[in-house]
């Protein structure tokens, strides 16, 4: 019975210590809530970082250096209102409006350099009425302007095509459009002729292909905007087979009172041809020659053999054999 009672006390005791705890911790809170209140309603003045946005650049003018992303702005006013600030609660990004500032610049390369407190009142009201700017930093900002230009100029693929097996580009990359209208700094304009697009990697290519691809992305540290920003290319991508024919070798520049005969006289062209293309075959021409001027320049005992003609779309072309042995004869 005893042992009960000891029981029952301790657990009393420790819900009165539990308690004033309770009332100790109420307490603290709504004295750091009645500070905190007294503390914002008052006048103060802190430091907030805020991103930046350069609007209304002057038209015929590029900025080519690199503008402060941020700033770093002493504020003054209500501590509700600076809280909000210091926490981001409100507009982290301002805008910077350069038309005002920046009038008059002539048609070369111009640096300007603008005091950060010229644009305090723009700043100040968009941070609202009850915000006043003492202070931006850093305390001033440095432009330096080309004159903008307008050119037109080539467009060069950068494209790294790999195929499956038997597949082959059939024809050239098409791109269109083949010209872009470039515009930038005048310095750099002056010397650009071509620009060329971002890498497009392609792999197991099996089919024809389409595809949509913008400019390197240097071209836009260099301030140069494209009009169109794209470009389309069309990859044309056939199935090829292996194919030959056998052809009569044709001697060339031989004088009228000698004979010229080839051992052998013919020469087998291995290829590698569309499917598509394959019907057109029988109709198509090739020739191959050797030259007998080759004979006076370098005392050959074998001639080359050379491919005059040849339907285009052949691809990978071999000539067995590439040279040949040769009889002269003189004329009766």
């Amino acid at each position: 019975m005893t042992k009960n009672l000891n029981t029952i006390q301790k657990i009393i005791h420790k819900a009165s210590s539990n308690r004033k705890l309770y009332v100790f911790l109420f307490c603290l809170s709504l004295s750091v809530f009645f500070w905190l209140l007294n503390a914002l309603s008052k006048t103060s003045t802190t430091e907030a970082v805020f991103n930046v946005s350069y609007i209304n650049p002057p038209e015929n003018k590029v900025v080519l250096n690199e503008l402060p992303t941020q700033l770093k702005i002493k504020v003054k006013g209500l501590g509700f209102d600076l809280m909000a600030y210091k926490l981001r609660l409100r507009r982290s990004t301002i805008n910077i409006d350069l038309l005002s500032q920046l009038q008059g610049l002539d048609n070369k390369i111009q640096r300007v350099t603008l005091a950060s407190s010229s644009f305090s009142d723009y700043i100040a009201s968009q941070l609202g009425d009850q915000i006043e700017v003492k202070a931006i930093y850093p305390d001033s900002i440095r432009f330096l302007f080309d004159v903008r230009v307008e050119k037109k100029v080539k467009i060069i693929t950068n494209t790294q095509l790999n195929f499956k097996k038997q597949i082959q580009l059939f024809g050239k990359l098409l791109v269109k459009p083949a010209i872009t209208n470039v515009s930038g700094p005048a310095s750099i304009l002056d010397t650009l002729t071509a620009v060329y697009t971002e890498e497009l990697v392609l792999n197991d290519l099996s089919e024809t292909t389409t595809e949509s691809v913008g400019f390197r992305a240097e071209y836009a540290l260099k301030k140069l905007t494209f009009n169109p920003e794209k470009v389309i290319i069309h990859i044309p991508v056939e199935k090829f087979t292996e194919s030959s024919v056998m052809v009569k070798i044709l001697a060339v520049n031989v004088p009228d009172s000698i004979e010229i005969k080839a051992i052998p006289n013919e020469v087998e062209i291995k290829f590698l041809l569309p499917l598509s293309k394959m019907a057109s075959l029988q109709s198509a021409n090739f020739s191959a020659k050797i030259d007998y001027d080759q004979i006076n320049d370098n005392f050959n005992h074998k001639l080359k053999v050379e491919l005059t003609e040849y339907p285009e779309y052949i691809q990978s072309l071999t000539l067995n054999p590439g040279k040949v042995e040769y009889i002269l004869k003189k004329r009766k």
